[in-house]
């Protein structure tokens, strides 16, 4: 078997892609039992040119480029790739991001090292126009996912979790996040590693800005997806946020209320403190 298909979801990023292979070219890992998928979602720019020329570059196992109808968002463009792959360990990959060259030596030597772990994550750098940081994520803990994803999108996981079932779902556009509820509602074990192992660059094409305009259906959506992971009261939070009731606000941007929020907000109401 593979050790690892490294699944990489495209649309219009080929200014990127000698950033993005230059990084993996780099790895201190070999990349000799490494598969790459390149789905692309109908670009119209150089993506398949630059895919194609680097195919001809990296050394490693196979070079998969695909090219499916337009989906239109990540999620069914990673699940076409995914479907192809044939790895023990998986792990999409944006390519308008880059990987620091240590970064599958670590995530593939924790995962190999520790067979309960299922899925592996680290703080990244976070560059944007004028600023850079790097973002420190918590210690994974199952209640986190309940309010807030405290997960990164690059994190590597066994097959075994895309075998039980979980998939990226077209009906949020937090998909990150509702795939990592349904991997812990598989069973899945996560770790984070406390070091920073790559870069994600934040720019006006980035997805995840977008999805921020769609924040509460997206994260009601996520709730009404997982309804067993959910208190009662938050699934029906996000039943009447989706049904445009005014007494179920979006709350702040990238946060699930819990069921203190919740019943916060309907004393507020009762007393006469908020409109409903």
């Amino acid at each position: 078997m593979t050790l690892l298909s490294i699944i990489i979801p495209n649309y219009n990023y080929g200014r990127f892609a000698d950033r993005f292979f230059g990084s993996l070219a780099a790895q201190t890992m070999s990349l000799s039992d490494v598969e790459i998928i390149f789905v692309d979602d109908c670009s119209s720019d150089d993506s398949l040119e630059q895919a194609e020329k680097w195919a001809g570059i990296l050394e490693c196992r196979d070079f998969k480029i695909l090219t499916p109808p337009r989906f239109g968002r990540p999620g069914p463009v990673r699940n076409h790739g995914l479907e192809q792959a044939e790895g023990k360990y998986l792990l999409c990959f944006d390519p308008d991001d880059e990987m620091r060259p240590e970064f599958l030596e670590a995530c593939i030597g924790l995962l190999e090292s520790s067979p309960k772990i299922s899925v592996v994550y680290s703080d990244y750098h976070e560059v944007a126009p004028g600023k850079s940081f790097i973002r420190l994520l918590s210690d994974f803990n199952p209640s986190h996912l309940r309010d807030q994803n405290t997960v990164a999108t690059a994190a590597v996981y066994r097959r075994e979790l895309w075998d039980a079932g979980v998939r990226y779902r077209d009906n949020t556009s937090y998909e990150d996040w509702d795939y990592w509820v349904q991997c812990l509602m598989a069973g899945g074990k996560f770790q984070h590693i406390a070091q920073p192992l790559y870069i994600h660059h934040v720019h006006e094409s980035n997805f995840s800005l977008q999805a921020e305009k769609e924040d509460g259906s997206a994260k009601a959506h996520i709730v009404m997806n997982n309804p067993g992971f959910f208190h009662k009261a938050v699934v029906g939070w996000a039943n009447d946020h989706l049904r445009g009731r005014a007494h179920a606000p979006s709350f702040q941007r990238g946060y699930i209320p819990t069921p203190e929020d919740l019943q916060k907000l309907s004393d507020m109401i009762r007393n006469g403190e908020i409109s409903s």
